[in-house]
Order: C-alpha cells, then structure tokens, then sequence
C-alpha cells in the first residue's frame, strides 16, 4: 500500500482544492520526506494517478507568479472511499510498513473515534499472535540447538520490536478511549486535523 498516495488524498481533501505544488509543500512542511519516504517526484506521480483513477479532478486553474496556471484539484466521490480504504488499512493491517501507518496515523483524526479504536484493536490482536509465535520459534529453536548460539540477538531483536509494535498500539488505543485528539465524531472540540475545508463529495 502506498503511503504518499494516502497522504496525497488526504491533503487535497483537507485543502479542499489545492494544485500539486501546493501539496508539495505541505507534505514537505510534514517532514514527510524522512518519515514516509515521499519524495517530490512520487507526490506528482500519484496525482496524475489518481486523476486517471478519477479519485480526484480537475477544478479550476490558478494564476500562479513563478510560471503558467497552476491545475487545481479536488477529492471526487471514488477519492473519498479510496481515501477512507487506505486509512482503515494503514491502521489495521499489522504488517503495514511503517510509513504506511505513520500516514494512518496523521490523518486517524478524519475517522470517528471508535472506527480508529476498532481498526487499532484489530491491528493489536495480530501484532499479539505474532509476538506469541515469535517466542515459541525462538524457544525451540534455540533449546534444540538448531540455530549458531549468535543467532540469538536476531531473534531477540525481532522480538523486541515486535513487542515495541504491540505496546505502541495498545497505548494507542488506550490513549483513544481516553478521549485524547479531536476526531471525527466529536462535538464541540473544533475541527479535526484533516477534516476537509468544505464537505466531501457524497457527504450528508
């Protein structure tokens, strides 16, 4: 899955219209570089994309001091459903990359708190079974003798990360039930990071 294509989603459909340099400055602003691996290149790349996949469209041109008109773009009714696809996935999948669920994570605050929750707990549950078969692989292997006595720091490394993945997400969650971050569903707190400057195609 791709996180600059997530990421590309959610900032046009946070700005509600903005043109490909605008994006690019946002992400960049983001650190987005270092964190996601989204390079200038693949910010343009995945908006030609997503205008052949007609999950965004073109919306006016904007006069721009540095060279031509600028094409603006806006979320279609597609880019709204891939957008809320890729989000579910980045912070569900357990096996997502971490620049994946590091774009989840920065546009989480879009979704309705118990949706996040319910995505984070599922996430938990398979981090947890493989933390589980990690340490038993580990354990037999290594009782039986059937790894280099150096081998150990491998296993231990994973295991470590492992759990560091698993007590990141349950935190997460407990964060979450504590009423920590403006989401989607709450009242009165103000907008939410993300939330669109004007309704999303297909809203009620």
């Amino acid at each position: 899955m791709s996180a600059t294509r997530l990421l590309v989603l959610g900032v046009v459909r946070a700005f509600g219209r903005a043109h490909g340099y605008q994006v690019r400055r946002e992400l960049i602003s983001w650190g987005a570089e270092q964190w996601a691996n989204v390079k200038p290149g693949s910010i343009y790349h995945a908006l030609r994309q997503l205008v052949k996949a007609n999950m965004v469209g073109a919306a006016g041109v904007e006069d721009s001091d540095e060279g031509p008109e600028r094409i603006l773009y806006e979320i279609t009714d597609d880019g709204e459903t891939e957008f809320r696809r890729l989000l579910g996935k980045a912070l569900s999948d357990a096996d997502a990359k971490p620049e994946f669920f590091g774009a989840g994570i920065t546009f989480m605050t879009c979704l309705p708190r118990r949706t996040v929750i319910t995505y984070l707990r599922h996430r938990l549950s398979h981090l947890e079974a493989a933390d589980e078969l990690l340490a038993t692989l580990r354990r037999n292997d290594l009782e039986e003798g059937r790894k280099p006595e150096h081998v150990w720091e491998l296993f231990e490394w994973w295991v470590v990360e492992a759990q560091a993945a698993s007590d990141f997400t349950r935190g997460m969650i407990e964060r979450l039930e504590q009423g920590a971050y403006t989401m989607a569903d709450d009242a009165g707190g103000g907008a939410p990071f993300g939330a669109p400057a004007s309704a999303p195609p297909g809203a009620d």
